[in-house]
């Protein structure tokens, strides 16, 4: 529907760019949680342009939209100076970071259902997308044999985190309370190494979306020690020594399967370019997301906040 004057877009599959939107002459703040919640549940993700936004808008729309807002451990010295604490910078180091679905490499806190990204300065030079990946599409477009061996098995993501990491992700100040959370769960394995923690958790791949549809949507991709993909070598492209991924019979996930998964990714990839006050609002249960290098560096500033439908947090 190229052109069409409703507040909803979808992924045009062929040239993979969102068409229709919330365009200027229906003002996003007025709509409704249900709304909204309609167009997500449809089209997955929905782009407001051409409206002026600050902190306070921005975290006043997306507090319509959700109770329970999300912290995220990798952007603690990202946080605004001001407003509820929720909204943060992303990292404006200039870097490529695979898809990935927010808060799906650990059980608790739960994984935010919604993500929304609001641009305050877009990149002057070429690149700087955000860019999105449909799950859905993503696990229609597997090779047969690829699909079969996350069908057939769990994955396990390893990490391992000094304490200012796992405050940030666990919420809990001491490894006493650390330890009394994560016993509770027992798809984890963990140890510490003095005040550090390394942790194993077993999950699936492959989840049922917030409207029920299967989806290949999780952080496998952006969990990695290494990148291999010929494609990648001359990008910047995010990697942690530490991080590994592996089948739940204890295998890592070999480069040529990883390679494999980068493949359907970039047959299916819709790179955001960004204009002053985009507001980009997807459904995390069902969208993978990630970033793409600038050509040159420059500054690009962009604020996200994650959240869910819940009983909340911010009051």
């Amino acid at each position: 529907m190229p052109g069409a004057e409703v507040p909803g877009i979808h992924m045009n599959k062929k040239r993979r760019r969102l068409t229709g939107g919330i365009k200027q002459g229906k003002d996003p703040r007025q709509l409704s949680r249900e709304q909204v919640s309609g167009m997500l549940d449809s089209q997955g993700v929905v782009l407001i342009r051409g409206f002026e936004f600050d902190l306070d808008s921005f975290e006043a729309f997306t507090a319509a939209q959700c109770n329970d807002f999300h912290q995220v451990g990798t952007r603690v010295k990202l946080k605004a100076g001001e407003g509820d604490g929720y909204s943060t910078e992303v990292h404006r180091q200039n870097f490529t970071l695979l898809s990935h679905s927010e808060g799906t490499y650990r059980p608790w806190p739960p994984a935010p259902e919604l993500c929304f990204f609001y641009c305050v300065k877009p990149p002057t030079v070429k690149g700087g997308e955000t860019s999105l990946v449909d799950g859905v599409r993503f696990l229609e477009a597997m090779p047969e044999h690829l699909l079969e061996l996350f069908m057939q098995s769990d994955i396990t993501y390893e990490m391992y985190w000094k304490p200012e990491r796992w405050q940030a992700e666990f919420l809990v100040e001491n490894t006493s309370d650390l330890d009394e959370l994560l016993k509770k769960y027992s798809c984890l394995e963990y140890r510490f190494k003095g005040e550090d923690l390394a942790l194993r958790y077993t999950t699936a791949a492959i989840k049922q979306t917030r409207t029920g549809k299967p989806a290949f949507a999780n952080a496998l991709l952006a969990h990695l020690p290494r990148i291999t993909h010929p494609a990648y070598q001359q990008n910047n492209v995010y990697t942690k020594s530490s991080n590994h991924v592996y089948f739940e019979n204890g295998e890592e996930i070999p480069n040529d399967i990883i390679n494999l998964l980068i493949d359907v990714q970039d047959k299916l990839l819709y790179l955001h370019q960004w204009r002053a006050n985009d507001l980009l609002v997807f459904d995390n249960t069902r969208f993978m997301h990630g970033r793409r290098m600038t050509e040159t560096n420059c500054e690009r500033v962009l604020l996200s906040r994650f959240g869910s439908p819940g009983a909340g947090n911010t009051g």
